[in-house]
């Protein structure tokens, strides 16, 4: 254990940018190395999925409210819907020279190191898929079934754990993330695992679906589930590294399967992995904490949310604010590249998007995730209506807020101006701008300080190692990622828009926290994870923007409209 952990501790100094050097990577871009984005399976059958508007189903806010609806039945055309806005394409951009595409759930650079999978138990009869294990394409929006589960075993699962239809289970593929940002591409890959997780959460509650990640799973169970340990099928292709497993059900989960015995049980596999690139380069720092972040075998914990003793007490419900169709506010989110510097967000918006973070709403997308909140907002208010510019803090993680305290900051006062809510937001120093400080810790990006706000995200690192383990290093930046995933359609809902930091000078951050007399921070145990901005996005009016579908065009009746 202490060995594993070291190398955890190791792999994340080594990866740290700093403003005398940045974290180890190629320096370059090699373009003919590029991976191809959309993976698929040689001699897998395809099964297209229908292209659904969805605009009917609920509103943006109706989201946070499943229980109110009656779920889908799982037929293709809720199937198609849901994998379209949890790992869909969500437009093309072009600037007449190269063309990309852009998808529903958000990526560091774009790349999009995240594939998805469908294993199937239940479903409407007219699906026309069987029983067994699916790897979703995104460019076809189809699935390509890589191996059955026989009716039996399938019939089993589905009294066994009542309610429930099937599990998503998300890998990475690493080298995606590596061809671009070298040594510090893992927290990309396990950033966007979060992302990813929390886009299907939104998306199953389009159907009256609830999604859940189970704690249980351990990497060996979730590679034989999705077929990662066949090797002769990855033989000549870049290897997919599991991640987690999450099930769907018709009602909130409190029962899940048994992944041996669903692994056990797939038969009549096939498809082999097509590879992505004409050559990778395998980064030592990766390499080296793979091992160390392997997820073993884990003792059961209440699924569908985090443990009933660490939820701090009810914060404020909020009356409706976005009317817009959920599938809208999914399919126009973008990752904005400036922002204008001016605009700002009004009071009520930020506190509603600052509250949906807090796990204690018991709402999206925290409610499928069953660990104790370990992260903390350092919040740089730039342009928040009746708020001083400055410094905030929110605290996230009551039960290690003093602990927070003790070890990370000089000095907090409760924030006033918002006591009429439950919001814990705290001041910290006096008011002044801190456009360029915000700015200047994200490796001199403009995006920090030009938004309405910006803010770190900074994780009980230490604590949480120790007592989950070395492999929670994931779920921390798992967790980063769905708060992530929030504030991207939160500032979609207020008129806005987002975008996430991977590059931020680590260390600054906390010396930042510890006052204006540089004092180093504590060694190891609290540690910036992500950063985030809001505000007034820009459009560059060299790159045009083209229908997500346009090619699927004569598969379904969903407009096809530029955005």
């Amino acid at each position: 254990m202490n060995g594993k952990l070291a190398a955890v501790r190791e792999y994340h100094e080594a990866t740290k940018h700093r403003k005398r050097c940045y974290a180890p990577s190629p320096g370059f871009l090699d373009w003919d190395a590029q991976p191809n984005p959309f993976r698929r399976f040689s001699g897998a059958p395809l099964i297209p999925l229908p292209l659904v508007d969805g605009s009917e189903k609920c509103t943006y806010d109706d989201l946070y409210t499943p229980a109110t609806r009656r779920p889908d039945t799982c037929d293709i055309d809720a199937l198609g819907l849901f994998f379209e806005l949890a790992f869909g394409l969500s437009a093309w951009k072009t600037n007449g020279f190269v063309r990309w595409s852009l998808r529903n759930t958000p990526s560091s650079g774009n790349l999009h190191p995240t594939e998805a999978y469908l294993l199937l138990w239940q479903s409407d009869d007219d699906t026309g898929l069987e029983p067994g294990l699916y790897h979703y394409a995104p460019y076809e929006h189809a699935l390509e079934r890589r191996a059955r589960l026989p009716h039996e075993a399938a019939r089993n699962i589905a009294l066994s754990a009542p309610d429930t239809f099937a599990a998503i289970g998300l890998t990475s593929i690493i080298w995606r993330e590596e061809w671009k940002y070298g040594a510090r591409a893992y927290r990309y890959c396990q950033h966007d695992v979060g992302h990813a997780l929390a886009a299907a959460q939104y998306s199953a509650s389009l159907n009256g679906w609830h999604l859940a990640l189970e704690a249980s799973a351990s990497d060996d169970q979730t590679a034989a589930c999705l077929g990662l340990n066949r090797h002769n099928d990855f033989r000549d292709a870049e290897n997919e590294h599991p991640d987690l497993m999450a099930v769907l059900a018709s009602k909130a989960v409190t029962s899940t399967p048994s992944w041996t015995a669903i692994a056990d049980a797939l038969v009549d596999w096939t498809g082999n992995a097509d590879r992505l690139s004409a050559e990778t380069v395998a980064w030592p720092q990766i390499a080296k904490v793979l091992p160390a972040v392997y997820k073993p075998p884990h003792h059961k914990t209440e699924p569908g949310g985090m443990p009933a003793q660490s939820q701090p007490g009810p914060v404020r419900q909020f009356e409706q604010t976005c009317s817009i169709g959920a599938s809208h506010i999914i399919r126009r989110r973008r990752s904005a590249q400036r922002m204008d510097g001016q605009t700002g967000i009004s009071q009520l918006n930020f506190e509603r998007l600052l509250t949906r973070t807090l796990p204690s709403n018991g709402q999206l997308p925290f409610n499928g995730f069953p660990y104790p909140p370990a992260i903390n907002l350092l919040v740089f208010v730039h342009a928040v209506d009746g708020l001083d510019p400055g410094l905030y803090l929110l605290n996230r993680n009551p039960d290690r807020w003093e602990a927070f305290l003790e070890n990370c900051l000089e000095e907090v006062q409760p924030l006033s101006t918002l006591s009429d809510t439950k919001l814990a937001l705290y001041t910290l120093g006096s008011p002044t701008s801190v456009r360029k400080t915000a700015s200047q810790i994200s490796c001199y990006q403009g995006l920090g300080g030009r938004g309405a706000f910006s803010l770190a995200m900074i994780a009980d690192f230490q604590n949480v190692l120790e007592t989950e383990g070395p492999w929670a290093y994931r779920r921390l930046h798992w967790e980063a990622g769905l708060i992530g995933q929030v504030l991207y359609l939160e500032a979609e809902a207020s008129g806005l828009q987002g975008t996430g930091i991977g590059c931020f000078f680590d260390d600054e951050v906390l010396k930042l926290m510890n006052g204006r007399n540089g004092r180093a921070p504590e060694q190891g145990a609290w540690q910036s994870l992500y950063h985030f901005a809001v505000g007034a996005g820009l459009n560059d009016g060299r790159v045009m923007t083209e229908p997500a579908y346009a090619h699927l065009s004569d598969r379904s009746p969903m407009q096809q409209v530029k955005s």
